[in-house]
């Protein structure tokens, strides 16, 4: 889903100032091709080699979550200098490569925080109330009346109080839930993180929640950070909702706990692999599926454009950026 380039100055081939290499667009990268050369090949990520030959004489290049920014695509590309990154996720991005050749990396942080909480609590809705089950049964002509939860009086449990988790939280408040919050970097209050508890142990968030949300980074540290003893700790009625990094999960464990009744159910936005392969979570009858649309709406959008095109004004005009995720806000080129 974007909006697709209207601009006649815009470039499709040749060389390029700003190169936008996934499907992402609006408005306000009109306006900067105003200003700069811009090219739209929204499909350019899955050749790295042709990519990595394109990013000649490039200085920004735009992302999501496809291409591998890795440390091969950063030393060639010598006059690159920043990376902008339309989401919050950088596992696809060498950061540490980008510190050393002095490139700046900037990411559209909260800028679809409301999008993914929303998706969030639209999974649990879906789960509590059953949705796509009863959804296909009238569809072959069934009508099996049965009866959900509401949400309201029971507990959400945020792992990760970043822009999205803070989000969730306070989308939960507002339909009635009690949130409590868990994460080891959180150095605010309760009135910053918008739960009514911050806990300071993963267990006690499991034991005391109803739903269970993932607002976390895919780093060495939490891949499959959801495992066999993650679930098992949970409650045997709880519902897991990840809508942050398929890795975050071991998806055989999960299987296994939906099998065994450890857990409800589970809300899966994010898969290990994306697209998924042949696995027996794909059909499994208490597990809630969308295609990693978390953070894509129209509105959220706008705001990520708008902010990563104000972002490569800056850097390019000599300005330090404001949204920087690595060591530098401005380019810093040979050491």
């Amino acid at each position: 889903m974007s909006v697709q380039p209207r601009n006649s100055k815009l470039k499709v081939d040749g060389s390029a100032e700003v190169l936008v290499v996934e499907n992402i667009w609006g408005a306000a990268f009109d306006e900067l091709s105003e200003h700069y050369v811009v090219s739209f090949e929204p499909d350019l990520y899955k050749d790295p080699e042709a990519l990595k030959e394109r990013l000649i004489g490039v200085r920004a290049i735009v992302v999501r979550n496809k291409t591998e920014v890795d440390s091969e695509i950063l030393r060639a590309a010598t006059s690159l200098e920043i990376v902008a990154r339309a989401g919050v996720g950088l596992d696809n991005i060498d950061l540490k490569t980008a510190d050393e050749e002095g490139v700046v990396v900037v990411a559209a942080i909260g800028a679809n925080a409301r999008s993914v909480g929303e998706h969030a609590l639209a999974l649990a809705f879906a789960l509590a109330r059953e949705v796509a089950s009863l959804d296909a049964s009238v569809r072959h002509g069934q009508w099996d009346r049965r009866l959900g939860i509401e949400l309201a009086n029971r507990t959400w449990g945020v792992v990760g109080l970043g822009a999205t988790g803070r989000e969730t939280a306070k989308l939960a408040k507002g339909i009635g839930m009690e949130v409590v919050g868990y994460d080891p970097f959180f150095e605010g209050n309760l009135a910053l993180a918008g739960v009514d508890e911050v806990v300071g142990e993963l267990g006690e968030l499991l034991q005391k929640s109803d739903f269970v949300s993932l607002h976390i980074p895919l780093t060495d540290e939490t891949f499959q950070l959801v495992n066999s003893q993650f679930l098992s700790s949970m409650r045997k009625d709880a519902f897991l909702i990840n809508s942050s990094r398929g890795g975050l999960v071991d998806e055989d464990a999960l299987f296994d706990a939906l099998e065994k009744g450890m857990i409800r159910g589970a809300g899966l936005d994010v898969r290990a692999e994306e697209p998924p392969g042949s696995h027996p979570l794909n059909s499994h009858q208490r597990v809630v599926h969308s295609p990693h649309v978390a953070g894509l709406t129209e509105e959220s959008q706008v705001r990520v454009t708008e902010m990563l095109a104000g972002e490569i004004r800056l850097v390019l005009s000599g300005i330090p950026a404001t949204k920087s995720v690595s060591a530098h806000k401005l380019p810093h080129k040979n050491g």
